[in-house]
């Protein structure tokens, strides 16, 4: 291999262990700091790591050793448990030979696992409890299936407009906008979204303002959205759903930010009766903001140009665009 490639090789390796660190780092101190509670109970730790293997995005493998690195748990999937690996000594594997900290986590070098012959990472989480260490849970993860950070950036990052059915936009001023229970409601349901946002683990939504709905993706479980309709967020109920979460270091958001994206959004919405916003969505993680109007024309903008952009823009293009 050139030189060239070996660098290119070595630094992909590298935005990919950062990325997983700040990927996985807050969930799997949470899961870690609970399995305190089912060291000496097998079974209760199998079923805790296996309610919870989901919330760490890519994870393979998730199980727990003792600081003498005895495995306590069977290996656990997603897919279920192994109860084969109980209780061997995985006291000499290469991941394990490292420094291992009595608090936070630490990142393996790449290796071969020796079954699969593919190229893994290991992270590592200490398990302590008023400063004495109890173990560690480890969670596997394969190199080729973990997502290069700057590959997200690069997929949408101009302003990008897709024009619709000529149908709609052929009929768009014989009809009119229909106020929907979301219309209604509009500046609570906002308000539900900016604290799921900030203190939730919500980075991606989109809100369906006509059918009065709102797709959710959390940032420790991206591969899954949840849907709600507008009833749903008026529950207190619906922050018990999903667990405080500290707001992203990685977002291209602020609270400032957020607050300004909604009104125009709500601006956009009741603007024209004809031409008005049928949904819309923020992702914090990419930075870009997704719409879709009446005459079924979408656009995806970087946020800073949505902010930028008047009303007078956008009801001015989309009249005769």
């Amino acid at each position: 291999m050139k030189n060239m490639d070996m660098k290119q090789l070595a630094q992909e390796i590298s935005d990919k262990k950062s990325y997983l660190s700040k990927l996985i780092a807050d969930p799997i101190e949470r899961i870690a700091s609970d399995c305190i509670y089912w060291l000496n109970n097998v079974e209760r730790l199998d079923a805790h790591l296996l309610q919870t293997i989901e919330q760490l995005s890519y994870c393979r493998l998730l199980y727990v050793v003792d600081k003498q690195y005895k495995q306590i748990s069977s290996n656990v999937l997603v897919e279920g448990l192994d109860t084969e690996y109980r209780n061997q000594d995985l006291s000499q594997r290469p991941y394990l030979q490292a420094t291992i900290p009595l608090k936070g986590l630490v990142l393996s070098n790449v290796y071969q696992d020796s079954q699969t012959s593919q190229s893994c990472i290991t992270l590592i989480q200490a398990i302590y409890e008023e400063g004495e260490s109890l173990g560690c849970l480890i969670a596997d993860f394969n190199l080729d299936e973990l997502p290069l950070p700057n590959d997200f950036t690069r997929l949408i990052t101009n302003w990008r407009q897709f024009k619709g059915d000529p149908a709609i936009r052929g009929t768009l001023f014989s009809q009119q906008r229909s106020n929907s229970q979301l219309d209604d409601n509009i500046d609570t349901v906002h308000s539900v979204v900016q604290t799921l946002m900030f203190q939730h683990g919500v980075f991606h939504f989109k809100l369906h303002y006509s059918s009065s709905r709102i797709t959710l993706w959390l940032y420790d479980k991206p591969h899954h959205y949840t849907l709600h309709n507008i009833e749903d967020l008026f529950l207190s109920s619906i922050f018990k759903q999903y667990p405080t979460r500290a707001y992203p270091k990685d977002t291209c958001v602020d609270v400032h930010k957020l607050k300004v994206i909604l009104k125009q959004f709500r601006a956009l919405r009741f603007a024209d009766d004809n031409v008005y916003l049928r949904s819309a969505s923020i992702n914090i993680i990419n930075g870009m903001v997704g719409l879709n109007f009446s005459c079924d024309g979408s656009h995806y903008i970087p946020i800073d140009e949505f902010i930028d952009n008047s009303m007078g823009y956008w009801l001015g293009s989309l009249k005769t665009g």
